[in-house]
């Protein structure tokens, strides 16, 4: 193995850097100080078919950073640099600005289809904003790879509403000419992509500032509201306009201000609750969001089946191809046990879908009422029949032109309305109650069920018509219990600042536990443990809800995660299955299993986070915590 660079190396030219640039660099260097130089050199890109279908799987991120590239991609062709928009792996997928600079980029692979995490490519722009999660200047020597040192770097990562990273956008140009303005530009048009993620969602946003004067986008705070009147996502300049971090996410509004819901369309005066004055609109988008109540499932019904605001890289290999299957116009069928998170699933594809701009209307076709089934569904004309509207109302299926249906709970819709169903998707069109004239409709579709329909179809409870016409892409939704890294997903869910936190003895009792009800189970514990315990600083393990001491999981289980299974070989290698048992200390369970890991994959910390289901910058923690880096 050839000998690493030192950090001394490195350390001559952080003489006149800041003192927090300096430790973002310097702590990137101890990070990387295991890997080997020669194994990172000169890494090839993939494949163009596959890196169009990860730059399809992010059409949202494009889509709303391409303004925000054009304006600086314009500015970098002046002074001779790039500018590149890696996702929230690292990898690359896009680049414009000098042309003159690409052969220098691409002697060093600085091009889309590469990866440019730390540990991909060492100390860099890209890959240590994303570590690290906030702005970085990367300057020639300071690159970890010595063939690097020719790069001068500037990268800001790209918020979501909810503070995960979504993507990093870089400025690259020749180590000789640094560009100190360089890193104020990236951060600022990163904070308008973030913006403009933002802005489109179609819940309410009440946009914020210090004075009736329009300022720039990138100042302007803006916070969204869900229909409980709760925070569900904001932007940096929230965070700082009210002294808070991302902990504001899913408190009450009111709890920040006086009067903000009773804002209009014109700037008005807010008052913060300390007194201090702002500037405010409150929008409320023109998209439709409630739906007839016997058949409305609430947007935020349920919680994401990971316990984060976004997917891990396993459930998003699972969606991108749905993703392009309905972009297609097939339909995708969603199967795994109750409280998997199905809808939550179809929510994700559906915003990364070309639907997305159109409504998600989910249908739960168990509560379909017979007798109101085609009122329900395909609408009816004014005067139709007896205590109709005047006006005649829009069936469920108008209301998703151009959008996506999700028929939850196919598998309860009874043989009678299932003909009555198969007829409009195979048409695409449908005929209100009391009207002559047949409305063409175009939308995504979507189905869910936690029955096997197969073996539904054979035992003619099903109609093998319409299953056959659900299921051109097939998704089955792994069960909580299987996932190789719930350890980690429990400690994360129960040790959040708004939550209860849990010994090690009750953590180890819930990793054991069968979780029937999966996520959304799991969160009704936790809903229940904070009702019951609300001073208690620590739940011991006999404060567990009894079901849970008394039903613990068969121990041979090796809790494979059905959606790792077929995406790395490797996996095989691992020497067996880490068990937990009451008297097990928490931090000796993840540090066997992440030895066993990183022993099954020759210390490759990449492969070990894929089969440990995390991602590699919460290995790298979880490594430096143990001391095992």
């Amino acid at each position: 193995m050839a000998t690493p660079p030192t950090l001394q190396l490195s350390a001559r030219s952080l003489a006149s850097r800041s003192q927090s640039t300096a430790s973002i660099i310097e702590r990137s260097w101890q990070r990387c100080a295991g890997l080997d130089p020669t194994a990172l050199r000169d890494p090839n890109p993939m494949r163009l078919a596959d890196l169009n279908i990860r730059r399809e799987a992010q059409h949202t991120l494009l889509t709303h950073a391409q303004p925000s590239i054009a304006a600086l991609g314009t500015l970098a062709g002046a002074a001779r640099s790039l500018v590149l928009l890696a996702d929230a792996s690292g990898l690359i997928l896009h680049e414009s600005g000098a042309k003159a600079f690409l052969s220098k980029a691409r002697r060093v692979a600085l091009q889309p289809g590469v990866n440019w995490a730390e540990s991909s490519r060492g100390t860099n722009a890209i890959g240590t904003a994303l570590f690290d999660g906030r702005a970085v200047g990367v300057h020639g020597t300071e690159h970890f790879l010595s063939c690097n040192r020719i790069l001068s770097c500037h990268a800001a990562p790209i918020f979501s509403g909810k503070g995960d990273i979504l993507g990093v956008l870089d400025l690259s140009g020749p180590a000789k000419d640094p560009q100190g303005y360089a890193l104020g530009l990236v951060q600022m048009y990163a904070k308008q992509i973030s913006n403009r993620l933002l802005r489109d969602s179609p819940l309410r946003q009440l946009v914020f500032q210090t004075d009736s004067t329009e300022s720039e986008d990138p100042y302007q705070g803006i916070l969204l509201i869900d229909e409980r009147q709760n925070i569900a996502g904001a932007n940096e300049a929230a965070l700082q306009l009210l002294a808070t971090d991302w902990q504001l996410i899913g408190t009450p509004v009111n709890q920040w201000f006086e009067g903000a819901l009773a804002l209009g369309n014109d700037p008005e005066r807010l008052r913060r609750h300390d007194g201090k004055l702002f500037a405010a609109t409150l929008y409320v988008p023109n998209s439709p969001t409630s739906i007839a109540k016997p058949v409305h499932t609430q947007a935020n019904a349920l919680p994401s089946p990971l316990g984060q605001p976004h997917l891990e890289a396993c459930m998003q290999e699972l969606i991108a191809p749905a993703v392009r299957a309905i972009n297609t116009g097939l339909a995708v069928l969603l199967q795994g046990e109750t409280g998997t998170g199905k809808e939550v699933v179809a929510r994700h594809i559906h915003a990364q879908s070309h639907w997305h701009a159109g409504s998600f209307i989910p249908i739960n076709c168990g509560a379909l009422p017979e007798s109101l089934v085609e009122s329900e569904l395909f609408g009816y004309a004014a005067g139709a029949f007896t205590g109709a509207r005047r006006e005649g109302a829009r069936g469920l299926l108008q209301q998703a032109h151009k959008g996506v249906v999700f028929l939850d709970e196919i598998g309860d819709m009874p043989l009678l309305l299932q003909t009555r169903l198969l007829r409009v998707l195979q048409e695409r069109e449908v005929q209100p109650l009391g009207s002559e004239k047949r409305i063409p409709l175009e939308f995504g579709l979507i189905s869910a069920s936690h029955r096997n329909l197969k073996s539904m179809v054979a035992g003619g409870t099903f109609r093998a018509d319409l299953y056959y016409r659900l299921q051109d892409m097939h998704i089955t939704l792994p069960a909580l219990r299987t996932r190789r890294d719930l350890p980690e997903l429990l400690h994360e869910h129960f040790t959040r600042p708004d939550s209860v936190h849990l010994s090690d003895d009750a953590i180890a009792l819930l990793i054991r536990y069968a979780w029937p009800g999966n996520y959304r189970e799991l969160h009704s514990i936790l809903r229940r443990l904070r009702c019951q315990y609300p001073s208690e600083r620590l739940i011991q393990a006999h404060m567990l809800p009894v079901e849970i001491q008394a039903q613990p999981l068969d121990q041979t289980d090796a809790r494979v995660n059905e959606c790792d299974a077929d995406q790395i070989p490797a996996i095989s290698a691992h020497p067996g299955p880490v068990v937990a048992t009451p008297d097990t200390d928490l931090r000796a369970l993840e540090l066997s299993a992440i030895k066993r890991a990183m022993a099954a994959h020759q210390g490759n910390v990449s492969l070990a986070a894929q089969a440990l289901g995390v991602h590699r910058s919460t290995l790298y923690r979880r490594l430096n915590r143990q001391g095992q880096r």
